[in-house]
């Protein structure tokens, strides 16, 4: 540890960070300069970083982060909307390195809130007082043997009789292939963020962003009737794990259970792909949409999420 250093850079060549974390089989889709390029590209006050451990130049460790400006003021993520930023290095002493770095720059005056989510967090162990700790779930799907294990096995009986029933009735899924499909979709997306209540919806802006970087793991799927788009999910493929990310059904997509068969067949595209975990995301405590993920044979999974705030900011906010 004595001859590596410890910094923040804004700028890094993609295919050194591609080819760092590609040696860890816990790096995610957002550990990938695809997803801080679409932050920056979507949000006006965003600025992303990563904070990087070297060892004679050479890259040692790697953590993204995000800054929010609000006036003299910042927030610090890593990520932003709870997407996992945990930090990569072989090194234990590398790793825990880098997180120091990154509550160093959150315990400045001038930061109200940070937060970090880890998808590898076994190793979080002491953090300083001003910092506490929360667990968060998802979903997983381990992708053992190949699809037709999964349709006939970790699928259950009942949904997979459901998706039949949606082929019988002419369902058809595949990718969105135009900008025209995809506002389509992030009109579904915004009427159904409304009706669940409490949900700020995403911009289309950032949703047109993520479109560009298809050829980055970024798939937009659509259930079609004939030539009608009944719903869709955004699902990313990287490294070893695929993420679920945001979907949104019409309420005419129910009776043809359009839901499931996106779902089934974002998974047969992870099998395509090789890859070994299916993250269906965290349900928030609903219980049917736990219900629902678990028919996928999805097992819940726990992470912690290490959160810091100023106590006069936490005061403001809760007034």
């Amino acid at each position: 540890m004595t001859c590596v250093k410890i910094g923040v850079e804004h700028t890094l060549d993609d295919r050194t960070v591609l080819d760092f974390v590609a040696a860890f089989s816990t790096a995610t889709f957002f550990h990938s300069p695809a997803w801080l390029a679409v932050l920056e590209a979507s949000f006006r006050r965003f600025r992303t970083a990563w904070i990087t451990a070297r060892e004679g130049g050479e890259l040692v460790g790697i953590m993204p982060m995000a800054e929010v400006k609000r006036g003299p003021f910042r927030l610090l993520w890593a990520l932003p909307f709870g997407t996992y930023g945990h930090p990569l290095a072989h090194d234990p002493a590398v790793r825990t390195a880098l997180l120091e770095m990154f509550i160093g720059l959150a315990s400045s005056p001038s930061c109200l809130e940070a937060a970090a989510s880890f998808f590898d967090g076994a190793w979080l162990s002491d953090v300083p007082p001003s910092a506490c700790v929360r667990m968060e779930e998802c979903c997983l799907i381990e992708l053992g043997g190949g699809y037709k294990d999964f349709w006939q096995g970790a699928l259950s009986s009942k949904r997979r009789q459901l998706c039949n029933r949606g082929l019988r009735a002419g369902i058809t899924v595949r990718s969105l292939e135009t900008e025209g499909e995809v506002r389509a979709f992030h009109a579904l997306y915004v009427a159904g963020s409304r009706a669940w209540g409490g949900v700020h919806p995403y911009p289309l802006r950032f949703f047109l962003e993520l479109f560009k970087q298809r050829d980055r793991g970024v798939v937009f799927w659509g259930g079609f009737l004939e030539d009608t788009l009944l719903g869709g999910n955004i699902d990313f493929y990287f490294g070893e794990m695929a993420q679920a990310w945001q979907a949104g059904i019409s309420s005419k997509a129910y009776p043809y259970h359009v839901g499931s068969l996106l779902v089934a067949c974002a998974v047969e595209e992870a099998y395509r792909r090789g890859l070994k975990l299916f993250n269906l995301g965290s349900s928030g405590g609903d219980e049917g949409l736990i219900f629902f993920k678990k028919s996928f044979g999805g097992t819940e999974f726990v992470y912690p999420v290490l959160e810091m705030k100023k106590r006069w900011w936490g005061w403001l906010r809760r007034r």
